[in-house]
């Protein structure tokens, strides 16, 4: 139905359109990334068994709960390398491209298992699809939107939800974030996280005009200077093995350097370093590597809300 001619503004937003992904018979805008892994799955034959790393947000757990579909685990490298399991003719392995930065181990695992892997670029928004590999995203983790997901598929998407999510009231925390600060805005940033545990949803119109009113390549060029700053000042300190050549810009720069009382000593100074995930440390052993990497990544901000500056003043509260 076409909305009114004139009368009272809505929200006004600038039009760059140069989100990395366009709808498509094999591209679907869903309402979060745990629903565009559940498309993903709904549009394959069903697997005996998802395979998962130990090292995820349990809520990708979700999307195979809602489908019955038995889930095994894995593990991975100190490199966040994929450990594949014995993987049956009938099974499907998720693999994680880690904060954009293991996408080619993410690529030899799926070249090993050929139409059996589905590729979790939530955290990897710039890393493009394997060709051939299903793939989903959240852009949400790279920009103001409160919600969103995007799965890929080699093959056209048949089987996609009917309804429509609106999101106007989980917004409300874009408004709350930029007018009152990160602290006022939680509560709101919590409803909202709450909200995308619900089945999958078509895009809102909302979030579809946000993710259009963004200059992601601007921003991905702010992400890799950002990136490159940190890295020349702190890589020597690094203990997590990061790729030698950084093709496409990266959710953070996470830093393992076993500095006591790093992380307390960056929130203190106003650096949001959220755990990466704190459900790993409760669900695995404390010796484990998964278990070492969660506790131990500080997973430093450089999206493009930040500047050179910005990066100096953290390499500086690290190196003094």
């Amino acid at each position: 139905m076409q909305d009114m001619m004139g009368g009272f503004f809505g929200l006004e937003l600038p039009e760059f359109h140069n989100f990395p992904y366009q709808e498509s018979a094999g591209c679907a805008f869903v309402n979060s990334g745990r629903a565009a892994l559940e498309v993903l799955l709904l549009n394959r034959p069903r697997p005996a068994r998802l395979w998962v790393p130990h090292y995820i947000c349990d809520t990708v757990l979700q999307a195979p709960a809602r489908l019955e579909i038995p889930v095994g685990r894995y593990s991975c490298t100190e490199a966040l390398a994929p450990i594949l399991p014995a993987v049956a003719q009938d099974e499907v392995v998720l693999l994680v491209n880690y904060f954009g930065l293991t996408e080619q181990q993410v690529a030899a695992a799926a070249a090993s298992l050929p139409g059996q892997c589905i590729v979790d670029a939530t955290t990897a928004l710039y890393s493009p699809p394997i060709p051939g590999v299903p793939t989903f995203y959240s852009p949400r983790k790279f920009a103001g939107i409160a919600d969103g997901g995007v799965a890929i598929s080699p093959e056209p998407l048949k089987h996609l939800p009917a309804e429509q999510c609106l999101s106007s009231d989980t917004s409300i925390v874009l408004l709350q974030r930029l007018e009152s600060g990160a602290a006022a805005a939680l509560p709101a940033s919590e409803r909202a996280e709450a909200a995308l545990n619900s089945p999958p949803l078509r895009m809102s119109t909302l979030t579809r005009s946000l993710l259009g009113s963004i200059d992601f390549s601007t921003a991905a060029a702010r992400r890799m200077e950002n990136f490159h700053i940190l890295h020349a000042a702190l890589g020597h300190l690094n203990r997590l093995p990061l790729p030698a050549g950084i093709r496409h810009a990266p959710m953070c720069y996470p830093l393992v350097c076993g500095i006591p009382g790093l992380r307390d000593e960056l929130i203190d100074a106003g650096i949001a370093l959220p755990v990466y995930w704190a459900e790993v440390i409760e669900h695995t052993d404390y010796c484990s590597v998964e278990n070492r990497i969660a506790r131990s990544i500080l997973p430093l901000p450089i999206d493009q809300r930040y500047k050179k500056t910005d990066m100096e003043r953290i390499i500086e509260l690290i190196l003094c």
